[in-house]
């Protein structure tokens, strides 16, 4: 009796199998899940809390003694970048090892996940949107510590081209109040298409 009851009950849950196996690139999903910006990349997520810049996040600090590895699923607690607090232009969030950048008056935006292909590159693979550009496209965000303190950020496309960059953004302590010219929403690519 107990056989009979479980397959009825696998039979029931086939639909939705088949629905959620359906999803990804190359069988009509739009294949932007999670993840699938690095493996565009050939890229493995890490932690951003291991980048040459983390000194500047709010990461984790724990005593060491010796080098560690840093657990990919570890990051920073949510930190702010901008280029000015009073009339923010360009705004960058880092959230764990996710970053959400919005240029407000260029009507640029990327959002990406902090990785690492075998290669050695280390930045943020993801996404942007941009003027001309009808639909979500790769791309990434490379970050470097700036001299004298603050973060410099450029976006490239998949090939390489520069986007949005280098910009020079100070970090900041509580939501900036947005520029004037502000013309699209604080949440990165809502409603965008995708490749």
């Amino acid at each position: 009796m107990t056989t009979v009851r479980r397959r009825r009950e696998w039979f029931w849950l086939l639909p939705l199998l088949l629905v959620v196996g359906g999803c990804g690139p190359g069988v009509g999903g739009t294949g932007t899940g999670d993840g699938y910006a690095l493996d565009y990349f050939g890229a493995k997520r890490a932690s951003v809390c291991s980048a040459s810049f983390a000194g500047e996040l709010r990461c984790p600090s724990t005593i060491v003694v010796g080098p560690a590895p840093v657990e990919a699923a570890a990051g920073s607690e949510l930190v702010m970048w901008v280029d000015d607090s009073a009339s923010a232009q360009v705004v960058v969030r880092i959230d764990v090892s996710d970053v959400d950048l919005s240029a407000q008056c260029g009507g640029v935006r990327f959002a990406g996940t902090w990785g690492e292909t075998n290669e050695g590159r280390r930045r943020f693979f993801g996404y942007f949107t941009a003027p001309g550009v009808e639909a979500a496209t790769p791309g990434t965000l490379n970050v470097e510590t700036v001299e004298g303190g603050g973060l410099s950020y450029a976006l490239s496309d998949a090939a390489g081209r520069t986007v949005l960059g280098p910009v020079f953004l100070q970090r900041a302590d509580k939501e900036p109040t947005l520029s004037t010219c502000s013309s699209v929403s604080p949440s990165p690519l809502s409603g965008a298409t995708y490749r």
